[in-house]
C-alpha cells in the first residue's frame, strides 16, 4: 500500500494501486459518471460540449472516462480524441487498434507452476525475447 497526493484535491491517502483519487473524490467522480450517463441516456447524440455545459463538469474529466473506456465517441472521424502512439482520431481508449495491438503483441506471460518450496508460483514476463521473472509477494 502506497500513500500517494489525491490528482485531484491534492490530500494524501492510501492507495492500493489503482485508483489516482482519495476517497472522497472517487465518490464524488463515480456521481458525476452516473450523471453522465444519465444525460447520455436523455440525449444520445449530445456533443462532448453539452455534456460538459449542461453538467458544469469539466471537459478534461470526461475526456479521461473516454480515455478509460467508460465513454465512447459516436462520429467515427472525431477531432476530439487521438491515438497516443500514431495520433489517428479514436472513439475511446488511449490507443488505435492497430497501435494497440503493436503494443501488446510484444508482451507474453505464461504460468511456470511450481518451482520450488520458497516460491509457490512465479510468473514470467517475456517481452521481445526478454525474459524476466516476477514472483508474488
Amino acid at each position: 500500500m502506497d500513500v500517494i497526493c489525491c490528482e485531484q484535491c491534492g490530500k494524501l491517502f492510501n492507495s492500493m494501486g489503482f485508483f489516482r483519487l482519495c476517497p472522497v473524490c472517487t465518490e464524488r467522480d463515480e456521481k458525476d459518471f452516473s450523471m453522465i450517463k444519465e444525460y447520455l441516456s436523455e440525449h444520445p447524440l449530445a456533443k462532448i460540449f453539452d455534456v460538459a455545459n449542461d453538467l458544469s463538469i469539466p471537459i478534461k474529466q470526461i475526456k479521461r472516462y473516454l480515455k478509460e473506456s467508460r465513454l465512447e465517441i459516436i462520429e467515427q472521424n472525431n477531432r476530439f480524441l487521438f491515438c497516443e502512439d500514431c495520433g489517428k482520431p479514436i472513439r475511446t481508449g488511449r490507443y488505435c487498434d492497430e497501435c494497440y495491438r503493436k503494443h501488446h503483441r510484444c508482451l507474453g506471460t505464461y504460468y511456470v507452476g511450481n518451482t520450488s518450496k520458497k516460491s509457490s508460483s512465479r510468473i514470467n514476463l517475456t517481452t521481445n525475447n526478454r525474459e524476466t521473472i516476477a514472483s508474488p509477494r
